[in-house]
């Protein structure tokens, strides 16, 4: 029987908690919201952190989610793109102020969404 290897998210927490010299217990206190299990949960990618994690890891490194969890943001980035073509779809022929509006913004987060893959393949 073949054992099934572990996927593993990219996450750039442990480089930065161990270039600042923190162990796992000690950002988990300064979070105030995790346990060093569940830091070491995020680091391995086993877990995505929660709104408030991501956002408090941004605080204390001064990286930005997206950079610092880029598995996790593809991924959300990823879903809510399907979802906002589903929509579109749906919307094709409306001719409503309200459905032309939705239509624009999924056309502005589609192209923002071209141009940062652009930019992360030129890097």
């Amino acid at each position: 029987m073949e054992k099934k290897k572990n996927k593993t998210a990219l996450c750039y927490l442990r480089t930065h908690r161990r270039n600042w010299g923190l162990t796992q217990k000690e950002l988990a206190k300064l979070i105030g919201t995790a346990s060093s299990v569940q830091i070491s949960r995020y680091e391995n990618g086993k877990r995505a952190p929660k709104l408030e994690v991501a956002f408090a890891c941004q605080v204390i490194f001064g990286v930005p989610p997206a950079i610092m969890f880029p598995d996790a943001y593809a991924l959300s980035e990823e879903e809510v793109m399907r979802n906002m073509y589903q929509m579109d779809l749906a919307l094709s022929n409306t001719t409503s102020l309200s459905g032309i509006r939705k239509r624009e913004l999924f056309d502005f987060a589609l192209k923002r969404a071209l141009s940062a893959s652009r930019s992360q393949k030129e890097v």
